[in-house]
């Protein structure tokens, strides 16, 4: 018995902390997804097409210049895995293409370097 109190409390001193690390995400300036890396950066993803777009903010919701971001993502559409290789795109974002259009269901891993940094942040959309 004390051992389920002793979870529980735990459970709920811990929840709230994981729950609201960083605030609210900031809404999609793109009109894509938001969703927090394991960096603790937000990344906007943009699929539109054969075009993936990728724009991160720091932990202030402040742009990181395109510079300063790197890396690749792997898209899975329609069941099958397509590697996309980012590129730096305008100021603040990396973007790529993918072989084939996106349509349907997708699901997206990134693998970023921010700063020298790597980071991971993982997407499930809609078409």
């Amino acid at each position: 018995m004390k051992l389920h109190t002793v979870a529980a409390a735990l459970g709920l001193l811990l929840a709230p902390g994981a729950a609201f690390a960083h605030g609210t995400p900031p809404a999609p300036a793109h009109g894509g997804q938001v969703a927090e890396d394991s960096a603790e950066h937000w990344v906007e993803l943009v699929i539109s097409g054969d075009t993936l777009t990728v724009w991160v903010l720091d932990e202030t919701k402040k742009p990181i210049p395109a510079a300063q971001l790197g890396g690749k993502a792997t898209v899975l559409v329609a069941g099958k895995s397509q590697a996309v290789v980012l590129a730096q795109g305008d100021a603040n974002s990396l973007t790529g293409k993918l072989p084939t259009a996106a349509t349907g269901k997708t699901t997206t891993v990134l693998s970023l370097t921010v700063s020298g940094k790597t980071a991971q942040a993982r997407f499930a959309t809609a078409q």
